[in-house]
């Protein structure tokens, strides 16, 4: 600044000047900077109203930028798959500005975009026509560019684009003006980001929502499976989940014929009833169209176009349209079960992704089908196993009858043989005669216990319900057991309510049952003692009579316990050659109190005794399905242990 001197009338109109000239600076100083705040406002304006309309964003960016920096042309250079283009445009017109995006841009030091990305700093060059390594393009000729300007758009130290600025005559760019248009490239990354970010979120949402759609439809699939057997309607579920989650149009489900080596049409979705007609009616073997082929080569098969495919299509399929196909075997690990099959009217590859998501559902497909062959193996081998143990108890309801006509007979004439002896002469024969009689009743008892148990067992034993008292019961009971018990020196003790009055049940079957628990309390006991306790209660507004039988003997083991009710099993091997039975007695009398309504339970401890409860209701109800019994009435039956 000159200063002015005293006096002096130049010098003050020097001061005067510069200060004007300084006012002059700082105002379109201000101006530009306002300008530029305005300009960048309008910006994230824009920005924040088109956060996901990029190029919106982008234009208006160049706009902005070329305007502020007084360019006459500019744009933004991004990478588009392998090449660089131009993604926004500004001072072009629309056939040169079509043309610019259009044209790859070579990255290399002879372009000013090119030396931006590989270098990744602004690149400023004050007339190309004076760099020794810039090559006129002829773009750069049709527009006339002789100052040009790249700023690149970083992302973590990487380019992602350009914005590039040009002027046509030879005048460079400020500082500030570079400053000015590295903010709008941040700006341009922002936005880019944002974009970025948002197309991630929306397919990762996308691929979200069709992982729910998928499980949904597994989930599906797996309850139709679980809830029935009908494998039609799971085949058909699982055709139709398939075919909506592939985009496709239609589906089938074959199923594969062992003894024919045929493919069989079992589910279809999508598809008119001509054309299901026109595929039921075609026999498909092994190697024979795609399906077959898929099956053979035990991999999915896909075919893109069914024109150009036609030899492995069946020609009903193309004519209703259908151009592409997918076929996924249905496989066991040494076996063909079907094949999937879903078919789509727009030719091209499937995804991998819906290969895969078929693969799955060929898998449930496998699963349904095995279900129902197991389901009716199962129902099959029931039938088999029922007629079988009817014919057994039908065999051994007969072989009972025939045996025990001859038996009676033996039994019979030996009991007068031994009553006679004196009259026939066979006194030295009377104890050979006495086993003899004593074997033949025993084989009767034998003998009738089955015949009970083959009718039990074939839902053909009646019970004869009538009202009785309970008490004399127990004395013919005893009374039969007194004899046995002296033998093996037992004493019986009997405990019985005075007021437990008359009940309405089976009378034989309830002494049969009582007499068989007394009778094995005596053979396992010894000089000890055998009760008898007979109370009454109430339950459930319901009158209850139990019956305990408890003895001093050798009692059982929980694993002997577990035994008891099994037929023709014993305690243990022990118990059974010692003190004989078979096994029956403790089922069959079980199973007569089960019939009442009621039940025999068990309490005991090795070397302490046992405790057999029958626990019947006072008025018992007969079971709905019964026929009338024929068991003979010699006897009351043996020992059913």
């Amino acid at each position: 600044m000159t200063k002015a001197k005293p006096n002096d009338p130049s010098g003050a109109v020097d001061t005067q000047i510069d200060l004007e000239k300084k006012v002059e600076i700082l105002t379109r100083e201000l101006s530009e900077a306002r300008e530029q705040q305005r300009a960048t406002g309008e910006v994230l304006q824009v920005i924040s109203r088109s956060t996901f309309d990029l190029k919106v964003v982008l234009n208006t960016l160049v706009a902005s930028a070329a305007r502020l920096c007084e360019a006459d042309t500019a744009g933004i250079v991004r990478p588009k798959g392998e090449v660089w283009q131009y993604a926004a445009c500004y001072g072009y017109s629309p056939n040169l500005q079509a043309y610019m995006e259009s044209q790859p841009i070579p990255l290399g030091r002879d372009s000013g975009v090119g030396r931006t990305v590989l270098e990744g700093r602004p690149i400023h060059v004050p007339d190309v026509l004076a760099d020794p390594e810039y090559k006129l393009t002829e773009l750069a000729r049709i527009v006339g560019f002789r100052t040009v300007l790249g700023v690149p758009l970083l992302r973590e130290g990487m380019p992602i684009g350009v914005i590039a600025l040009q002027r046509r005559t030879v005048r460079p760019f400020t500082d500030k003006q570079i400053e000015l248009v590295e903010t709008f490239a941040d700006q341009a990354v922002v936005a880019i980001e944002n974009v970025r970010l948002f197309d991630e979120v929306q397919a990762r949402t996308s691929e979200l929502s069709q992982s729910v759609e998928e499980l949904s439809a597994l989930g599906q699939v797996s309850q139709a499976i679980n809830s029935t057997l009908d494998v039609e309607i799971v085949l058909t579920a699982i055709v139709s989940k398939a075919v909506q989650l592939s985009g496709t149009e239609a589906g089938t489900i074959y199923t594969f014929d062992e003894s024919s080596q045929e493919f069989r049409l079992r589910a279809t979705h999508g598809m008119d009833e001509a054309m299901v007609a026109a595929i039921r009616d075609r026999r498909i073997g092994i190697g024979e169209t795609a399906i077959g082929k898929a099956a053979t080569q035990r991999a999915p098969i896909q075919i893109a176009d069914t024109l150009k495919d036609a030899s492995l299509v069946l020609d009903v399929v193309v004519q209703a349209g259908f151009r592409a196909l997918l076929i996924v075997p249905l496989l066991r690990p040494n076996r063909i079960v079907g094949a999937l099959v879903v078919r789509r009217k727009q030719p091209g590859e499937f995804p991998k992704h819906t290969v895969d998501l078929l693969e799955t559902f060929a898998d449930q497909s496998v699963l349904a089908i095995q279900n129902a062959r197991l389901f009716a193996e199962t129902e099959d081998k029931s039938r088999q196993l029922a007629e079988a143990s009817q014919h057994k108890s039908q065999f051994l309801a007969n072989m009972s009858h025939e045996l025990r006509t001859p038996l009676n007979a033996i039994i019979g004439l030996t009991d007068m043989m031994v009553g006679n002896a004196a009259r026939f002469g066979t006194e030295k024969a009377l104890e050979p005669l006495r086993r003899v009689l004593n074997a033949g009743r025993h084989l009767l008892a034998l003998i009738n216990d089955i015949l009970d148990l083959s009718k039990i067992e074939a839902g053909r034993m009646e019970l004869h319900l009538e009202s009785f008292a309970l008490a004399p019961l127990i004395d013919g009971v005893i009374k039969t057991v007194e004899p046995l018990a002296a033998k093996n020196g037992n004493q019986v003790a009997v405990h019985c309510d005075a007021a437990i009055g008359t009940m309405h049940a089976d009378q034989m079957r309830l002494h049969q049952a009582l007499l068989n628990l007394m009778s094995n309390a005596n053979k396992f006991t010894d000089r000890g003692t055998i009760s008898i306790d007979a109370r009454q209660g109430q339950e459930n507004r319901r009158d209850w009579i139990t019956l305990a039988v408890t003895d001093t003997g050798i009692g059982m083991t929980p694993e002997q316990m577990g035994k008891l009710f099994q037929e023709f099993a014993q305690a243990s091997s022990s118990t059974a050659s010692k003190y004989g039975g078979t096994g029956l007695g403790l089922v069959i009398s079980r199973r007569f109190c089960q019939m009442m309504g009621g039940d025999i339970t068990v309490e005991s401890e090795p070397g302490r005794g046992s405790t057999f409860t029958i626990r019947l209701p006072r008025i018992a109800e007969a079971p709905k399905e019964a026929v009338a019994s024929d068991r003979a009435s010699v006897g009351t039956g043996g020992s059913l242990d």
